[in-house]
């Protein structure tokens, strides 16, 4: 295995395009975790108030905007930590043939998918029209197409990673190892 530095353009390239997904990883997955305390926190809020029998509608809605958006948001941040399922054990067992083509085919088969997803984006913008009940906002209360907002986000987020999969096999850079391989809690 070749551990030294690779010098190039796509070596260059593929270095800060991982610089960058990695930041825009973090970013959602902060993301992710405050809409979650405010997911927890609303439902907190909830529960105290009802003790003084004070019930505020909007609450309900608005846990159930950050729960979809943060599920959304997080679809990324699990793709690109490798924190999703594999079925690895298979591919291991047959040897280095079979690592060499999963290497292409699974960016390739991530590309067909999300590509299909972002194509349909627009149909799925338009279906969502009006409101939702009860997640109000100083302007209004906000339309139903935002729930869609950060899949699509994170959809694109993935295509262009799953590009960048395949540019770093064609460079010859190692496959990133499985977190259940090296991290030593599991």
């Amino acid at each position: 295995m070749n551990t030294e530095p690779q010098t190039g353009s796509l070596h260059a390239a593929i270095r800060s395009l991982d610089r960058l997904f990695d930041a825009l990883c973090s970013v959602f997955l902060v993301l992710a975790n405050l809409c979650l305390g405010l997911m927890l926190f609303g439902t907190f809020v909830t529960i105290v108030l009802r003790l003084f029998e004070v019930s505020y509608y909007w609450i309900w809605p608005w846990t159930m905007q950050f729960f979809v958006w943060m599920s959304f948001i997080g679809f990324f941040v699990v793709y690109r930590l490798g924190k999703d399922i594999a079925v690895d054990f298979l591919v291991i067992r047959i040897g280095p043939a079979a690592m060499t083509a999963t290497r292409y085919a699974v960016p390739i088969l991530i590309l067909i998918v999300m590509g299909v997803i972002l194509r349909e984006m627009p149909t799925i913008f338009e279906s969502q029209v009006g409101v939702i009940d009860g997640v109000v906002t100083p302007w209004g209360e906000l339309e139903r197409y935002t729930l869609s907002v950060p899949l699509a986000v994170s959809c694109l987020l993935i295509f262009l990673n799953a590009i960048l999969d395949i540019m770093k096999a064609v460079a010859g850079l190692p496959e990133p190892v499985p977190s259940h391989l090296t991290d030593p809690d599991t």
